[in-house]
Parts: structure tokens; sequence; C-alpha cells
């Protein structure tokens, strides 16, 4: 018998395939070969983009302050990619006591001491590992206004540093069209005023249209929220940039150099590894939001939601595969999917009240509005039920409601990895 077999968590979920489901599986034909992470890392150093080498583009007594991502991005491997940038700078010339760690958490929640720990290896107790606070004003300084009104606030570590050194991963991203490069700094170590500004362009101009039809995966010509990104990015010009791409069996690629370019290879690169034609939209997806981190929240999993409704016919059932141990992940999620009975509403509450958890719900909600969605996760969340988004303890339960909804032969895709697949129906 032919089973689904999903990433959930740190577990797995199964169960039979439906005898009158007849599909395919959505994976990437990316081969990561033997190179580690390490190795990648080391030859991006060696030969960066665009950039002289890092190790000789510092000196002896500047200060650098060196920008990587939160817990819910540790997919990325800074434990083995932040050491080999400080063995660089430190072959530059660069002394111990003037390197400082400082964590893009945007408007995530603070990390404990063990994750800061796990996600810095062996640099941690040597040197220091600062979370960034959106909302702390004092140790927030105003480099400027974007063309589209968005003021540019960043932490003042990285501001008054000598070298600025921006760190990150490279995925598809609901927004922006992909994460990494600018994103470091907005939202990485923005104010929350920035971030909120920049992010309220993922709203259509015209109020009663929802999202912006120019927001999303793999779009950044024309896109308002990208473009606003790069001018704040340009407003500070970092010195170098570290970029990871993921592969199908953890990191598949790193990039290094010059903020702009370096970043635009490993978009390329991604493309390249996930980006997927496929050749038709089908009836249902079933789909996993490939494990943790990428299921650690409902948050976090709305991206994977995006990536497998790009195989659906509208109207098409989603089973998504999701642990979600945190839950919601935002309390701003519950009060825009479960205070409001419609999605005239919704927009019209977010318009006047905008915040990226409060996107990110009705972003969601927006999917449920044109699909079935129904989630394999441990969440007890009663409010989802109001975006009319059912869930189920079991992948095979799901299923069961699913077949029962969906009448004779059914055409379907499995997606193993929605975090990063991207299926493209031309």
């Amino acid at each position: 018998m032919q089973t689904f077999t999903l990433k959930y968590g740190i577990t797995e979920q199964s169960a039979p395939i439906p005898p009158d489901w007849r599909g395919d599986i959505i994976e990437s034909s990316y081969t990561p070969g033997e190179t580690s992470l390490g190795e990648k890392v080391r030859r991006a150093l060696e030969s960066p983009i665009y950039s002289p080498r890092l190790s000789d583009l510092v000196k002896e007594g500047e200060r650098v302050c060196i920008v990587f991502s939160d817990i819910t991005r540790s997919w990325q491997g800074t434990d083995i990619y932040l050491p080999l940038i400080v063995e660089e700078l430190e072959r530059g010339g660069v002394r111990p006591g003037d390197i400082t760690l400082l964590s893009a958490l945007g408007t995530h929640r603070p990390h404990s001491e063990e994750e800061k720990k796990s996600l810095t290896g062996s640099l941690y107790g040597r040197y220091p590992i600062v979370d960034h606070d959106c909302d702390d004003d004092a140790n927030l300084v105003k480099v400027g206004t974007t063309s589209r009104g968005t003021e540019v606030e960043l932490n003042r570590l990285a501001l008054e540093a000598d070298r600025l050194i921006i760190t990150g991963g490279i995925l598809f991203h609901l927004m922006a069209g992909y994460s990494g490069g600018r994103k470091s700094l907005v939202p990485g170590i923005a104010s929350r005023r920035t971030i909120m500004q920049n992010h309220s362009l993922s709203l259509h101009p015209e109020k009663g249209k929802g999202s912006h039809p120019l927001i999303g995966c793999d779009k950044l010509i024309d896109n308002p929220l990208h473009e606003d990104l790069m001018e704040a990015l340009e407003m500070v010009k970092p010195d170098f940039l570290v970029n990871i791409v993921p592969g199908t069996k953890g990191p598949g690629a790193a990039v290094a150099g010059h903020y702009d370019r370096a970043h635009r290879e490993g978009c390329r690169l991604l493309r390249d590894f996930f980006l997927i034609p496929i050749p038709e939209r089908r009836d249902a997806v079933v789909a996993s939001a490939h494990g943790f981190p990428g299921d650690i929240n409902f948050y976090q999993s709305v991206k994977s939601m995006i990536n497998a409704c790009q195989a659906l016919k509208p109207g098409g059932t989603l089973i998504l595969a999701t642990r979600s141990q945190e839950g919601l992940g935002n309390p701003l999620m519950e009060e825009m999917i479960g205070r409001f009975a419609s999605m005239e509403e919704r927009e019209a509450f977010l318009r006047e009240n905008y915040s990226i958890g409060r996107f990110i719900a009705y972003y969601g909600c927006e999917l449920a509005s044109r699909f079935r969605v129904l989630l394999v996760t441990e969440m007890v969340e009663p409010s989802l039920a109001r975006a009319d988004i059912k869930t189920f303890a079991t992948l095979e339960e799901a299923l069961e409601v699913a077949r029962s909804a969906l009448d004779g032969e059914v055409s379907y895709w499995c997606l193993p990895d929605a975090s990063h697949s991207f299926p493209r129906a031309d």
C-alpha cells in the first residue's frame, strides 16, 4: 500500500494514499553533493562576489557588528558559519573584543540563553550576543526616510560599528519576493515603526482589494515592499554579506560579498534549486511545512500554505502537516483570525491597525477563503474555525475528510517540503 509520509516537528506523520487518488510528488531535483556547509562558506569567503575578501576589508582597531538570524531560521547553520566569519575577521586583524553579534529578531520574541548557545556554537560566552529590541528607542537611530514614507530606524550597535556584516538565509518570501539580504536590516534590526510602515505596503492601495498583487514569492520587479527595503539598504550600505541558500537536505549553497550582488546570486540559486515547474494545478495538495523549525508555529507555516496553494485548482483542497507546538506564534494572529466573520471586516481592521502578525493571519485567511484548508497539527485553536480552517490530530483523519468531500477520482500533488519549494504552473 502506498502512503504519504510527511515531516512533522521532529517526527513524521504517515497515512495510506486513498485508492481513488492519482498524483505525483513535487520535489527539487537539486543534488546537494558531499560538500559540508562549513566548506561552502569557506569557499564563499575566499571568493566573494563583487567585493574584496573580508579579511582585506577590515583592519586592527575597527569595531565589527555581525547581524545574524533568530531561532526560527536555525536551518541556516549559524553555529557553523558565524565562527568562520569571526575567523576571517581575526585574520584581517580585528581583535576579539571588537566583535559584537546582533540577533535580527525583528518583532519576534527574545532568545533564551540555550537558544543563543545553539545559534552561536563555539562563539557563545566569548563574544557579546545581543538580541535586537524593536521597541527600545534608546538604541534605535533614524537614518532617513524612503520615497514611500518609511522612516528607517535601525539598531545603534550596527550603525556605530566601523564595519557591518549582514548574514541570513534566502527563501521565497510571501511579501518581499525573497528573504535574506536587505531583510537583515528591515525587519531584522529595525524599529517596530519602520517594520510596520514597510510591511503595510503589502496591502493593495485601494481599500477592499486585499493584498497587493505585486507582492509575493519570486516577485521583485515593481514589488513596492522590496523596492522600499532596497532604499533602506542603500542608506546603510553594509560592508559585507553572507547568505545561505537551502538544499534538499540541509544548506545547499553559500554566497558572500557585496550586499546586493551576492544576494541576487543567492536568489538565482534558490530559483534553480526550488522553483519547480508543474504542468497543471490539481484537486488536492498534501504538503508538509518540512518539520522543525518550519512548523514551529502557524505564523511560520503560512509560508508553506502559500507555496502549496500554487499547485491547487481554484477551490481545491490543501492538507498541510504543521505540528505548530507553539500554537499560532503571535497573539495578534488569534485576534485577526477569530474576531471577524468576513474578509471585508478583517481587511478594514488591518488597514487601520497594521502589524506583521495581523497581515500573516490575514493572508492565511485569504487563502482559506479561496481553498479548503485542512491542518494536521497539535494546535487547539478554536479561532481557526472562523476562517474555515479545520484541524486534525492525524494525517489519516484529514485525508478521510478530504476524500469524503471530493467525489470520484482525485488528482493530487504531494509537496514534502512546502517551506522551501515553490511550484509554478505556467
